[in-house]
């Protein structure tokens, strides 16, 4: 069952699709908001592209211009997706250890602590 996205990554989903959507969000900078505890993403979305905009480095020059076409000009604001990402984690270490992994191993293998992969319960 697939989660639903915050309403701006759904219509840039709509755009360029679900997976290019969550894609272009995962390689955005985040903006740290510390009052706030969390991280926040913005995407410019220029009128025009020049061959090297960075847009086109993250999506290619076809989605990027689908964008272009669809938002050009504007500042959008899309939810960072860390729930799903979060969601994502869960379902693999609860995956992981029904398949007998030990911790140490699931740590590794997802760039994480021991620890935190222990917080995971099954």
């Amino acid at each position: 069952m697939q989660q639903s996205l915050s309403l701006c990554v759904q219509e840039i989903a709509d755009v360029i699709g679900r997976e290019r959507a969550l894609y272009l969000i995962g390689q955005l900078p985040r903006i740290h908001i510390a009052s706030r505890q969390y991280n926040k993403v913005i995407l410019y979305v220029p009128k025009r592209l020049t061959p090297e905009h960075v847009l086109i480095k993250i999506l290619g020059r076809d989605d990027a211009d689908k964008l272009v076409n669809a938002f050009g000009g504007e500042n959008l604001h899309p939810g960072n997706c860390e729930y799903l990402y979060r969601d994502f984690l869960h379902r693999t270490i609860k995956r992981m250890r029904g398949e007998g992994m030990r911790t140490r191993d699931i740590a590794a293998l997802l760039g994480m602590s021991e620890r935190n992969v222990t917080r995971h319960k099954l």
